[in-house]
């Protein structure tokens, strides 16, 4: 039977770095999870009132996602709509016991939002857990943020009696041509030069066999020590950003021993927006503009932060006077024009080198500061006031060999989640590298 989706979709043009986050799921779990918790209970029928809205006013929230002709595209017919539902659940903000949900992309929606909550032991109410859930293959961190902005905007709306949708359906251009006008074809093909082949150097320790079910590790720094952080980072010339990956750097030399004591470099993979390339950031931008770049180190600079953080600073003053980021985008472009049939094989391919060199280089998320507007939702059950007091970013991308952080901050407050694989890492692995990490984050490091 034909799908009366079709009578009356329209299709739109999805992007090279749609396409290949929709196929990178041969690599990771491409599904990212924004975690809110409130200090008290949203209003269900207004909560799912504002996520159909947001659906209506950027449909690609509602879509699903196709191939015809090697080409991908982006579809949403009348009656689509994002995800919504309600659990019963602990009410805590541990990932371990909060319903993640799965997106398939071809079936959509891209948007899936979860209502988390539970009644304490003593009879009272614990505050909700709200999860907003998005595909990577329709949009990066920055875009699920500007997604649940929109979703709090009609919330706000619907609870002080305004119609909810506020804004005309839009489809943007979801592809890279704005960031790459500035630069002439001599400056890209350069940094695609520098960029656009990967070497795997190394791998967390983990075992062969089934993933087995999902578990995370997650610690926080309080708003007090990030500030300290970051007045001595500028004090010293580093940003928070070196020294994240700093930390991450040693953390896992740590945990791996000499495993690579040897090894001439070794790289961590990192996420860095393409927005910073743009004159004016485009305002709710519901897109993919987010690309993995590799920040090349050596072990011995991974004996504690009084060298690795400086050797981490250097190399990335290195890469961004180089335009770094651009070269990924353009191996992504490049890929695309050989058709999405092109993308699918060359991440496939990786896939099986994973498998076959059992090496994959450690990668880590860090999404900065979540939007004050991503958790602006104010109003509760029967008119109360609401707040978001805590909020982080999390994925699943655990698919050894390899390892993936994912770190967020909210109100001065910083999150660090590290999702593993029950039957292929060793829990006391994943313990020792959250340890550490937050130890050699927070040292105190004296840079001359």
């Amino acid at each position: 039977m034909k799908d009366p989706r079709a009578r009356h979709a329209e299709m739109h043009p999805a992007s090279a770095f749609d396409v290949a986050n929709i196929h990178f799921s041969a690599v990771y779990d491409p599904m990212l999870h924004l975690v809110l918790q409130a200090d008290g209970a949203f209003d269900v029928s207004a909560l799912e009132t504002a996520v159909e809205a947001a659906g209506t006013m950027a449909p690609i929230l509602a879509s699903h996602y196709g191939e015809k002709k090697d080409r991908g595209y982006w579809q949403c017919g009348m009656g689509e709509k994002p995800a919504f539902s309600v659990h019963v659940t602990t009410g805590t903000m541990d990932p371990n016991l909060l319903p993640l949900a799965s997106i398939d992309p071809f079936t959509g929606p891209q948007l899936d939002v979860r209502l988390c909550r539970s009644a304490k032991e003593d009879g009272g109410k614990s505050g909700d857990v709200l999860i907003i859930s998005a595909h990577h293959g329709a949009m990066d961190a920055n875009g699920l943020f500007q997604a649940a902005s929109l979703c709090a905007d009609a919330y706000r709306r619907v609870c002080e009696g305004k119609p909810p949708v506020f804004q005309g359906p839009s489809w943007e251009p979801r592809g890279t041509d704005a960031v790459s006008a500035p630069f002439s074809a001599e400056e890209l093909e350069a940094v695609y030069e520098r960029e656009s082949s990967f070497t795997d150097d190394w791998s967390f320790p983990c075992r062969e066999g089934p993933c087995g079910h999902l578990l995370w590790d997650t610690f926080t720094i309080g708003a007090d020590e990030v500030t300290a952080l970051r007045a001595a980072g500028k004090a010293a010339g580093v940003t928070l950003n070196d020294r994240i990956m700093a930390a991450f750097f040693c953390a896992l030399m740590e945990v791996c021993g000499d495993a690579y004591a040897d090894s001439p470099r070794l790289g961590i993979l990192g996420a860095m927006d393409l927005r910073r390339y743009l004159p004016v950031a485009p305002y709710r931008s519901i897109s993919n503009l987010s690309v993995e770049y590799e920040l090349p180190l050596y072990p011995a600079c991974g004996e504690g932060m009084g060298t690795a953080l400086p050797a981490v600073s250097q190399a990335m003053q290195g890469m961004k006077e180089g335009n770094f980021g651009l070269g990924s985008m353009e191996l992504y472009e490049r890929l695309y024009a050989g058709g999405a049939g092109a993308v699918k094989a060359f991440l496939a391919g990786i896939a099986k080198e994973y498998l076959v060199t059992g090496k994959k280089n450690p990668f880590l998320s860090n999404v900065g500061a979540i939007p004050s507007t991503a958790a602006a939702f104010q109003h509760g059950e029967e008119g109360t006031p609401l707040q978001v007091t805590a909020a982080y970013l999390t994925s699943r991308e655990v698919c050894p060999p390899g390892i993936g952080v994912y770190v967020s901050t909210y109100r001065g407050e910083m999150t660090v989640t590290i999702p593993s694989c029950a039957d292929a890492h060793d829990p006391q692995d994943i313990r020792a590298l959250a340890g550490a990490m937050r130890g050699y984050l927070l040292e105190d490091v004296s840079l001359q």
